[in-house]
């Protein structure tokens, strides 16, 4: 019961000297139509609690890829919900690409700002810009890892922040002047194993490297949340609770400089 419907938060804190004032970025990822308590009251008091400036949301919103249709009452709720606190952006994962951009309609129907392939939007927090993109699951057709993150090849303005669904690309979301990518997928294994952790993961096989938890190389950081809800069969969470991800960017300080 614990692993599967208590939501923990994970705090993250960044350094930036692109930014002049704190940002806070809730994170969600991986719903698979999972409720916390009545309607998510749950979820949504504790997204509320952080004061966010915004909100990220990367992908697997619908509950198998497989299923006759979108959970519509359940997705509007979702967005509106999420919509009244911050502004919420959206990009697809690799559930959504059978419903004929029935997800994304929903959400943009709702006020979210959904994020495709070669998108941007420029948002200001404070004192501070943002310059927020994204991209599809690379599973929807035309998908290309490195033309999407290539919208950051040009050096502008503020903190520039990436959403996509899938970790794996890593190295491709490198050397781009992306300061933040914020991913899910992986569930972190979804059952997690005692001083394993997890075993295999489709796409990066055997022991995999990038399963949850924060990654740091050269100037960009990425930052991977397990998950809220579950897949696949059994659709069940074990040692491995449902994660809330907070991240706290923060000026760097002059004597850092």
């Amino acid at each position: 019961m614990f692993n599967n419907n208590t939501v923990e938060i994970t705090s993250y804190g960044i350094l930036s000297d692109k930014v002049k004032n704190g940002i806070v970025v809730a994170h969600l990822s991986d719903l698979h139509e999972k409720e916390f308590g009545p309607e998510n009251a749950q979820l949504f008091e504790k997204v509320e609690a952080l004061a966010p400036d915004l909100i990220a949301v990367t992908g697997d919103m619908v509950a198998h890829e497989n299923q006759k249709e979108v959970d519509e009452g359940y997705t509007r709720r979702f967005a509106h919900s999420l919509r009244r606190i911050a502004p919420v952006y959206f990009v697809t994962g690799n559930h959504e690409r059978n419903f004929d951009g029935r997800v994304e309609a929903i959400m943009e129907e709702e006020g979210v700002r959904v994020l495709h392939s070669g998108d941007m939007v420029c948002a200001a927090v404070g004192e501070s810009r943002l310059n927020i993109s994204g991209m599809d699951d690379v599973s929807f057709e035309d998908t290309n890892v490195s033309q999407a993150v290539g919208v950051f090849r040009e050096r502008r303005r503020g903190f520039n922040l990436f959403l996509a669904h899938r970790p794996e690309y890593y190295p491709l979301y490198l050397h781009k002047n992306i300061d933040l990518v914020l991913t899910g997928h992986t569930h972190a294994g979804q059952i997690r194993f005692p001083k394993i952790g997890t075993f295999a993961m489709n796409g990066q096989g055997f022991l995999p490297k990038y399963v949850q938890g924060e990654f740091t190389d050269g100037a960009t950081t990425m930052i991977i949340s397990r998950g809220l809800g579950a897949s696949g069969y059994p659709k069940i969470r074990i040692n491995n609770p449902p994660e809330l991800v907070a991240v706290y960017i923060e000026p760097e300080p002059e004597d850092m400089q």
